[in-house]
């Protein structure tokens, strides 16, 4: 019963161990199942995914194989096109040659041309040159022709007018003027200018002292004349319808004026070689001695004009023109013997060929003219870096601004005045002469503007330079128009009538074409 017990208790321990067993299966065999199935759907996913690649691959496949198909024909349209281009290539290539040996042919075309163009350039510029130079040579020639012409009528002009013929000769200055200035010749010339002078009846004279007229000036502020002479004479002069009216400020034959200075306030002083000073304000006068100055003979304007230096033989003196008062002196150990000026300053020359640049009293240079003689004159142009000394025996000795020296002769005896004004040097002398000379020539020769009967011993410009004032050892002053369109203006006034065609072939030549002077206004 027990044993029954025992087997059925084992069998039925059996039993639920082979139930647990089979649960478990079971259990076992569902999970794999279910695994199994899991993996199949992920095969079966798989599956279908690798059919879609399938069908991708094979649809590249397929457009692979006709995009082959597209490059192989591309490659064949490019290696056909290819030929093409090779073809073209050579065509090209041949017409570049043939293009270059056109070229080729053009440029030696044009060359040949240019050449030929270039030749026929230079034959017409050597003909036209050819024609301008004979051109020139006739207007040189035919220049040079008038010229002349106009100087030998001057002559003509100034001979036919001293027989008294003043129609024709005024007719001949005239025609003499319109040659030589329509054709750029020289009017300073001497035959041109003095027959255009005497024409102009350019000189007038007045005889207005009895002794020797020693200095002459003009006064700043009216323009009038201011006269000194050796029978000390002080006259003012002024011209009225033509004519000269003198003023008499002082005549007293105890003094003997060597020089003259009008002041800016209207004085006028008068330096007499007796050792006296004049002064002349408005209507007053007064006479001062100058002390400690022996034989006293030049005026000269220091500091602006507001001082005056007196000069002596050996000393000098500076007075002051507000109070007349000296406010000093100084003696100098040489002998002056001329007062010019040099850069606003007096100057002064010795007896042993020195000149000294008087600044004040303290400051007075010493220097060396490098000149042999005596100099009697002097003149410089701060402007132009030249100056001129005049000499005792004529002779001026011009130095340009390289400091070159040229020796000017054109006076006879000793030079009494220079004035440069700009390139143009006037010089006077005893001889009578008055002199013009052009410091910018090379070739520097005097032109006589005229010729006085009597020793000039000073000249002076007019406040507008169109005159020159001069004065005289016979105690006349002169007054010369200088201006030469005022000397043609005069001129052609004068000029009356034409000339006939019988005096034209006479005075200027059958072969001049001929010109009515009296309508050339």
């Amino acid at each position: 019963m027990n044993r029954e017990k025992v087997i059925i208790g084992v069998l039925g321990v059996l039993l639920l161990t082979s139930m647990a067993i089979g649960l478990y299966t079971n259990h076992v065999n569902r999970e794999r199942i279910n695994e199994l199935e899991s993996q199949l759907s992920v095969l079966r996913v798989q599956e279908q995914r690798s059919a879609v690649d399938r069908r991708v691959s094979k649809q590249m496949e397929e457009i692979a194989y006709g995009q082959q198909a597209l490059s192989e024909e591309r490659s064949k349209e490019a290696i056909h096109q290819s030929e093409i281009a090779q073809k073209m290539t050579i065509l090209s290539e041949a017409e570049r040659k043939k293009a270059i040996e056109a070229q080729g042919i053009a440029e030696r075309a044009a060359t040949e041309a240019m050449a030929a163009y270039q030749m026929e350039e230079q034959q017409r510029s050597e003909a036209d040159r050819q024609r301008r130079q004979a051109e020139h040579a006739k207007l040189v020639a035919d220049t040079l022709n008038y010229i002349s012409l106009g100087r030998t009528l001057g002559a003509q002009s100034y001979s036919i007018y001293q027989t008294g013929e003043t129609e024709v000769g005024n007719m001949l200055a005239y025609t003499s003027y319109i040659y030589t200035n329509d054709y750029g010749g020289d009017l300073y010339t001497p035959s041109v200018f003095q027959a255009l002078a005497q024409s102009a009846d350019s000189r007038r004279s007045w005889n207005c002292h009895n002794g020797s007229i020693s200095r002459i000036s003009i006064i700043p502020n009216n323009g009038k004349l201011l006269t000194v002479s050796t029978y000390g004479e002080l006259f003012t002069h002024s011209i009225q319808n033509n004519g000269l009216v003198t003023d008499r400020l002082m005549n007293d034959r105890q003094y003997c004026f060597r020089d003259v200075y009008a002041a800016k306030n209207g004085k006028c002083y008068a330096i007499s070689s007796t050792g006296h000073l004049v002064i002349i304000d408005g209507s007053k006068s007064q006479v001062m001695i100058v002390e400690k100055i022996d034989k006293p003979f030049n005026l000269q304007d220091m500091n602006d004009g507001k001082q005056l230096l007196i000069i002596g033989e050996n000393s000098v003196a500076l007075l002051d023109i507000a109070t007349d008062r000296i406010l000093g002196s100084r003696h100098l150990p040489f002998r002056i013997m001329y007062s010019g000026r040099r850069d606003y300053s007096p100057l002064l020359f010795d007896n042993r060929g020195g000149m000294h640049l008087v600044k004040n009293l303290d400051d007075i240079t010493n220097e060396k003219t490098g000149l042999e003689g005596q100099v009697t004159a002097f003149a410089s142009s701060k402007n132009e870096h030249i100056a001129a000394y005049g000499m005792y025996d004529g002779t001026i000795w011009l130095i340009d601004s390289n400091g070159k020296k040229h020796k000017l002769v054109g006076h006879l005896s000793q030079v009494t005045k220079l004035k440069l004004n700009g390139k143009r040097l006037y010089s006077s002398s005893f001889d009578g002469k008055l002199l013009f000379w052009m410091t910018s020539d090379q070739q520097i020769k005097p032109i006589t503007l005229f010729q006085s009967g009597s020793w000039l011993t000073d000249f002076v410009f007019s406040t507008d330079k169109d005159y020159i004032w001069t004065g005289e050892q016979n105690g006349n002053v002169t007054k010369y128009l200088i201006s030469l369109p005022k000397i043609a203006q005069r001129l052609r006034q004068n000029v009356k009538r034409n000339f006939t065609q019988e005096e034209w072939n006479y005075y200027v030549g059958k072969g001049i074409p001929y010109r009515e002077v009296k309508s050339e206004k």
